[in-house]
């Protein structure tokens, strides 16, 4: 199973569907939408700069974002693709992006709970989570939670020290808690963001990763 880790459309952009993104983007994963060409002919007017000066902001900020997604999930996160806009002064620039995480289970239920401690460290590695990384985050506990469950039935492994320090949140089940063994490579705002979103209280001794 692959879920996609993503930065949400700023300046105005929708962000389109997975279905929508991975049918509309070119075979380089990059997608150009806009055809602001207002300028090109002459000098910007003071309104054009302004946004072209907000376009490279947002653009770093994105490209940012994917790039910490990339970092925390290590062999289990793909490449960036980004969604672009054409600013008042011809160039694109990009305004959401996206990375793929291998998010399925392993076969092995201790090889599951590492995994999915890096599936939420990469969710969550950006300091600015989007709905979407949060609910990779959760999808990840629930696994987590699952491979857990399978080692306490055998008596043994990761799971049975654990305990439930992460329950994962599917159907009727309550909210997920941050793990301690992903805590160290998550970004500081990303796992506050994550508690926010499913009522967990503040915890200690997260850290925030290399951006």
């Amino acid at each position: 199973m692959v879920a996609g880790v993503s930065s949400s459309g700023v300046y105005g952009v929708p962000l389109l569907r997975p279905s929508q993104q991975a049918r509309d983007r070119s075979p380089d994963g990059q997608k150009d939408i806009g055809q602001n060409t207002a300028g090109l002919s002459g000098t910007l007017t003071d309104d054009q700069q302004r946004q072209v000066q907000e376009l490279k902001r947002i653009d770093a900020s994105v490209r940012q974002h994917e790039a910490a997604h990339q970092a925390a999930g290590g062999p289990h996160a793909g490449g960036a693709s980004f969604t672009f806009t054409r600013g008042p002064d011809g160039k694109n620039y990009a305004t959401a992006g996206e990375v793929q995480v291998d998010a399925g289970a392993e076969s092995d239920p201790e090889a599951t709970v590492r995994k999915m401690d890096t599936v939420k460290a990469a969710a969550l590695a950006p300091s600015d989570p989007s709905a979407q990384d949060l609910r990779v985050a959760q999808q990840a506990d629930a696994t987590k939670m699952q491979a857990q469950q399978e080692l306490r039935r055998k008596g043994s492994g990761p799971g049975s020290r654990s305990g439930g320090s992460s329950g994962g949140q599917d159907g009727a089940e309550g909210g997920a808690t941050p793990s301690d063994t992903a805590a160290p490579a998550l970004a500081a705002r990303g796992a506050a963001a994550y508690a926010s979103a499913y009522g967990i209280g503040p915890r200690t001794g997260t850290a925030g990763i290399m951006v």
